[in-house]
């Protein structure tokens, strides 16, 4: 199946287009041809009656009438008609049928004699059951071939003449006593057939010159009617490559109710998206209160001296799990701002992100003293919402920042579609027995060494919904190294 409108449009136009002059053109050479045949049966019919007026059958022979003056009549006629032409385009004769017998002819005006060569007439394969009828019947044969075949060999002209159809028409005659006779009158259509196939030459060259100029007025077409799709293809996906995050151009009204759509699903899935962090956002805020009450009652409790031990063990108990549950609902409000794979969002340039964090990562860190270098480029963008940025490139960058000792540097370049970032630091690097578990989900903070995964998770979370790849590898500095493949 075509998968472009564009190809089918074309194909199907042009192929309705071209059957239905081919159809065209094999009706009007039908018509022609059969218009021709039905003059000439006409002309045959005519020629029939007029020759048949002058015959006289009498004592078993046919005859022209016993009158010099009939006897000029008849001459004439058949002159008029060309009977008596020796190339035998046109003859009339009348055939005995049981002896299959030549009994006169309108080339002799007598009845042949033993000196006339039986092929000078030409002879046809004629049913034998006719109606005995003054109307003549009409068929289109060739001739039968000659006894002396011989003469096709060396003679051109009576190959031709025996190569060639010939329309008959035919008067059947029955005489009790002396059989029965069949009058033939024969014109060779070879002029029909030359001049059906000048036309049929000449319908190819309209053929194929028709055909050039609807290809061409067909492509003009596509392109005219098709442009609108283009272009409608091209913003959805510049929307898919984050370039857009709307249609917004005029289109013909058969696109409207599409764009609308579109567009209404864009802006459903951007508004689910902020009510699902607002809600997030709410219910964190409503736990806050409580968390904090239940903290402040725990710290009065600690001051206590008179406190029974019991309870002290029972107020750290429940001091780490409040300090547990205010991580999990910062780790969902996390994860409720990861950006799903399937979603339309725009290409984000990463430099200026990247130089937030520097400034705010050097004030958090001012009492260690490093450099944070930046090799990335204004043309380096990826397709990430920007708080999932802020998200991914905090939590990598504050891991490269605790643990290195002089230097983190973050460099990046494209490979293929993709954004490759390098995080380099010289620290302590990654433990060398499968690091990869620390991207792991439900990996605890106390089961990472000294803290090297926290965010970890999250980021994985990140670059795994937006259809990208993250590796831990070792630096070039001797220390970790987090390379992110981004989608752009």
């Amino acid at each position: 199946m075509l998968s472009s409108l564009r190809s089918r449009q074309l194909i199907s136009g042009f192929g309705v287009i071209m059957v239905g002059i081919l159809i065209l053109g094999i009706m009007l050479h039908w018509f022609s041809y059969s218009y021709k045949i039905e003059q000439k049966k006409t002309e045959l019919r005519e020629i029939s009656y007029d020759v048949l007026g002058y015959l006289n059958f009498q004592d078993g022979q046919f005859g022209i009438l016993p009158d010099a003056d009939m006897l000029a009549k008849a001459q004439q006629r058949i002159s008029e008609h060309n009977l008596d032409d020796v190339t035998q385009n046109h003859f009339a004769y009348v055939i005995n049928i049981e002896k299959a017998q030549v009994v006169w002819s309108a080339a002799t005006l007598s009845k042949p004699n033993d000196l006339v060569d039986e092929d000078y007439y030409l002879h046809f394969k004629i049913s034998k059951v006719l109606k005995t009828s003054f109307e003549p019947t009409f068929d289109q044969l060739k001739p039968l071939p000659p006894k002396n075949t011989l003469r096709l060999k060396d003679d051109p002209t009576a190959l031709q003449t025996y190569d060639q159809e010939y329309l008959l028409a035919i008067q059947s005659f029955f005489q009790p006593k002396y059989g029965t006779f069949q009058f033939i009158v024969g014109v060779s259509i070879a002029d029909i057939e030359k001049e059906m196939q000048d036309m049929r030459q000449k319908f190819a060259i309209l053929l194929f010159l028709s055909a050039v100029l609807v290809l061409i007025a067909q492509l003009a077409l596509s392109f005219w009617v098709v442009a609108p799709i283009k272009e409608f293809e091209n913003e959805v996906k510049a929307i898919e490559a984050g370039a857009r995050d709307s249609i917004h151009d005029h289109y013909p009204e058969e696109l409207i109710p599409v764009k609308n759509a579109l567009n209404g699903l864009l802006s459903y899935e951007k508004g689910q998206k902020q009510r699902y962090k607002d809600t997030l956002d709410d219910l964190a805020h409503s736990i806050k209160t409580p968390l904090t009450a239940m903290q402040n009652q725990l710290d009065q409790l600690r001051r206590e001296a008179n406190l029974d031990p019991s309870y002290k063990i029972a107020a750290t108990v429940f001091e780490t799990q409040i300090e547990r549950i205010r991580e999990i609902i910062g780790h969902q409000l996390r994860r409720a701002m990861v950006t799903n794979q399937g979603a339309m969002i725009l290409s984000q340039p990463v430099r200026p992100v990247l130089f937030r964090l520097r400034e705010t990562l050097q004030k958090v860190y001012r009492d260690k003293s490093f450099e944070i270098r930046i090799n990335v480029d204004e043309y380096a963008k990826c397709r990430m919402d920007a708080e999932d940025m802020m998200e991914l490139f905090g939590n990598l960058l504050n891991n490269a920042c605790r643990f290195c000792k002089d230097v983190v540097e973050i460099s990046a370049h494209h490979e293929d579609n993709l954004l490759v970032i390098d995080i380099d630091d010289d620290g302590m690097g990654f433990p060398l027995n499968n690091p990869a578990k620390l991207l792991q989900r439900g990996i605890r903070e106390d089961s990472k060494s000294d803290g090297q995964g926290i965010g970890m998770a999250v980021s994985t979370e990140i670059v795994s919904a937006i259809g990208g790849k993250i590796e831990l590898l070792v630096s070039p500095y001797v220390g970790a190294r987090v390379r992110l493949h981004l989608p752009v």
